[in-house]
């Protein structure tokens, strides 16, 4: 049997993690809001761990009150618009917008931090919570569960060296795809 191709590689990858992210959202079906609370969870406990859940319940009173205030300053810009222009205020239209929000910074370790206790939320889940985690582990590691089902001898025994060595267990594909004879 001939090997294949680091393009064909690449297209069994694609459809394999497009049929294990089918199957992810046929088990958030099961319950709609399931991954909606485990996100928000998973926020909570990042804020929380990373000690800045008190400094964004600052922040969120903080940008109640610039809302506020911006709401006010869009009043009174649009009453001096409409009495320089001689319209009515219902007919004045600012179209602007207003950017800003957190620190980049911030931002990135609540985003790692959050996918931590995402994973960790999951896992205590019994059932969907924890075969997801179990099918998104699959699609993470197809590219290289594709290569070990389709490489040779050495290969696969250098994966099962690293594998010890690093102290990881192989997933479940990993494990089906070592079990494959190897090519030749």
């Amino acid at each position: 049997m001939a090997g294949l191709t680091i393009t064909e590689k690449e297209h069994w990858k694609e459809r394999i993690a497009r049929r294990i992210g089918k199957k992810i959202e046929a088990l958030c079906v099961q319950d709609p809001n399931f991954m909606e609370r485990i996100q928000r969870q998973a926020h909570t406990r990042a804020l929380e761990s990373l000690g800045l859940a008190q400094l964004q319940a600052e922040l969120d009173a903080i940008e109640k009150e610039e809302e506020a205030l911006k709401k006010r300053k869009e009043q009174t810009e649009n009453v001096m618009l409409a009495r320089v222009q001689g319209v009515p205020i219902e007919e004045v239209d600012r179209g602007y917008q207003c950017y800003g929000g957190q620190h980049p910074e911030v931002t990135k370790a609540l985003k790692r931090r959050r996918s931590v206790h995402e994973d960790e939320l999951l896992a205590e889940q019994a059932g969907v919570g924890q075969q997801i985690l179990k099918l998104r582990k699959d699609r993470e590691e197809l590219l290289d569960t594709v290569w070990l089902a389709t490489s040779g001898k050495q290969i696969r025994d250098l994966w099962v060296k690293v594998s010890e060595l690093l102290g990881e267990e192989p997933s479940t594909l990993q494990r089906d795809a070592l079990a494959i004879a190897p090519s030749e």
